[in-house]
């Protein structure tokens, strides 16, 4: 039996095989394309997420600030614009120059408590005042200014400075107890490590060895991030 077959039969599968061929380098190419797009969308979609994380960090720490701004906003009117007779430390409120511990305006106070520089000669000159305050005979303040070796540089986290400062004189007993009560009173600390007295009641001679401090200035430890 013969079969007749047609002409253009080659050229039709030929046609055929062309047409699948393109059609399959279109189906590569899309689905190149879509991998290609899921990708990016990921990582574009991975990116807003640690965008988001980073901005809900700022947002609470802007929070915190805030809160914590209004917190030092309503300490520093309660002790500095509502104060009254009596200062901090029970003395009284005495802004001028002569007074002495208790006695001061709070203002002073604070700045003297932890000063944020290292001034030696000012805390001779403290101590001083309170030796004299309280009738102590022959005062005498020791230690050496070592501004050269101690760092008063401000920091992120700044840590309070030890200064050693012994005192000594001649008191009374009752002038004696008195000093020791000034100085556990002053905001500035004082941290006695070792005394020596003796004598009669009437007249004592001591000697105090002491400690005080200073604290560098604080700065702001402010940071930038880049999100990747």
């Amino acid at each position: 039996m013969k079969v007749n077959v047609p002409k253009n039969l080659h050229g039709q599968i030929e046609k055929a095989q062309n047409s699948l061929f393109f059609i399959v380098i279109a189906a590569t190419v899309i689905t190149v394309f879509c991998l290609v797009s899921a990708k990016s969308l990921l990582s574009q979609g991975n990116y807003q997420r640690k965008v988001i994380d980073q901005r809900n960090k700022a947002v609470k720490q802007l929070r915190d600030n805030t809160t914590a701004a209004r917190q030092l906003e309503d300490q520093y009117n309660n002790v500095f614009e509502n104060s009254g007779p009596i200062n901090i430390i029970g003395g009284k409120n005495d802004s001028s120059a002569g007074a002495v511990p208790p006695d001061g305006d709070n203002a002073r106070i604070v700045l003297d408590a932890l000063p944020s520089s290292y001034d030696f000669p000012a805390l001779v000159t403290s101590l001083t005042k309170i030796l004299q305050a309280d009738s102590i005979s022959n005062p005498s303040v020791g230690g050496s200014d070592d501004v050269v070796s101690v760092s008063a540089s401000p920091s992120a986290t700044p840590q309070p400075v030890n200064i050693d400062v012994p005192i000594g004189g001649t008191a009374s007993y009752a002038n004696l107890l008195k000093l020791m009560a000034d100085l556990q009173r002053s905001i500035r600390p004082y941290d006695i490590t070792n005394m020596s007295v003796s004598g009669t009641p009437d007249s004592m001679t001591f000697s105090f060895t002491m400690n005080s401090y200073f604290q560098p200035g604080k700065t702001l430890d402010i940071t930038t991030e880049t999100v990747k």
